[in-house]
């Protein structure tokens, strides 16, 4: 049982109680997801028409936060608030790890191929036999498989001659991998399982974040991926913190509302870098254990597939159809022909590959399980020799 180590505790629902409530299975989490994949469509769409700087939510904030990277940072946050507990109750890394790639890589592997090979080739100006030759191009376009992004094909451009990003939305998943690595190595270290281990490297992430924010010289001198990963960590990390301390933190409306209050006056004032850790993780996890609105039509997480979906769908939009200048009604087009397709990919990719976690597990298990009596055969006939 996770003791009460901030000293305190409200009388009432916790966290803890709510996940009991409704079966260890938070009502309002797929809901949250696809809202935060449709924002991040809706961002994109909005992008391919005016600048980035025109969103209402970057003006608002200072510069700070725009509605893509809010949508991201819902992610970070519900992912490590679910991960999280899974792995302190077994301890399996490997189970785990299988998973983490299972629910990413199969979906992501389809769409990059499917991209690649389909659609490069209907919007490329190049011939098609040109376009599949040049094996340099579509092959760095391969690397996105592996979470390292490459955004272009070969003549995919838009009709100003400039390059096209074919699938935008796919950097922030080598972040998400890198976060899911980091869960596995601080189980590994013994950090996970004990939770004044997990709130002091939460609040390290937190505290190199806000520097990094505050002191522009500070992030200077760190690689930009690194900052990168720090300022996408430290939401995963609020996520692990949550569920870390469920047994003791409220699950409470009228926090929900005072943590909504301190964000939007944080963000108002240009102090979003400082709160935004702290409440929008909250947030997340308050709707998401609730009961929320429309629950009956989301029978399926299609959150995943939208969001690796509607950036080829966006691209080839604005390539075959440069004149549209209503992002509404480009939004709405992409949410009609991205909906179908994510709802195709749950079915016969993420759905069946997730089925096969236990088959897979077993299967690595066996493998590792001959590497590793193989190994202490080999010492033994050493330890005779000599």
């Amino acid at each position: 049982m996770i003791p009460n180590v901030l000293g305190w505790n409200m009388r009432g629902r916790t966290l803890e109680s709510r996940l009991a409530e409704t079966g260890s299975v938070g009502p309002g989490f797929d809901e949250v997801r696809l809202a935060a994949a449709t924002t991040v469509l809706l961002h994109h769409a909005h992008g391919s028409i005016y600048d980035a700087k025109a969103d209402p939510l970057f003006a608002f904030s200072g510069g700070f936060l725009h509605f893509g990277l809010l949508a991201v940072l819902v992610f970070f946050a519900i992912s490590g608030f679910l991960v999280a507990p899974g792995l302190v109750k077994s301890g399996k890394v490997t189970d785990y790890a299988i998973s983490r790639v299972l629910r990413i890589f199969p979906a992501l592997i389809v769409v990059v191929i499917s991209t690649m090979i389909l659609l490069g080739p209907i919007l490329t100006t190049l011939p098609l036999q040109e376009y599949f030759s040049d094996y340099f191009r579509l092959l760095l376009y391969t690397k996105n498989i592996l979470t390292l992004t490459y955004d272009f094909l070969p003549g995919v451009q838009l009709p100003d001659g400039h390059p096209a990003i074919v699938n935008g939305a796919l950097w922030t998943l080598h972040f998400e991998v890198l976060s899911y690595i980091a869960l596995a190595v601080m189980s590994l270290i013994g950090i996970l399982g004990r939770p004044r281990l997990v709130l002091v490297v939460f609040l390290v992430v937190y505290v190199l974040y806000v520097g990094n924010g505050v002191f522009p010289a500070v992030a200077e001198r760190l690689s930009g991926r690194l900052v990168t990963f720090i300022s996408l960590f430290v939401y995963f990390a609020s996520g692990v913190v949550l569920s870390t301390f469920r047994r003791t933190i409220p699950y409470s409306a009228a926090l929900a509302g005072f943590a909504f209050l301190i964000l939007i006056a944080s963000l108002a004032y240009g102090e979003g870098i400082v709160a935004a850790p702290l409440c929008v993780p909250y947030l997340v996890v308050f709707a998401g254990l609730s009961n929320l609105p429309g629950r009956s039509f989301v029978r399926r997480d299609l959150s995943y597939g939208v969001y690796l979906i509607h950036g080829p769908v966006l691209c080839g939009l604005g390539i075959s159809y440069p004149g549209i200048r209503s992002w509404l009604f480009v939004a709405l087009v992409a949410t009609i022909m991205t909906l179908p397709l994510s709802y195709l990919s749950s079915i016969f990719v993420e759905q069946p590959a997730l089925a096969r976690k236990k088959i897979v597990a077993r299967w690595i298990g066996g493998r590792l399980h001959l590497i590793q009596s193989t190994m202490v055969r080999l010492v033994r006939v050493q330890d005779i020799g000599t």
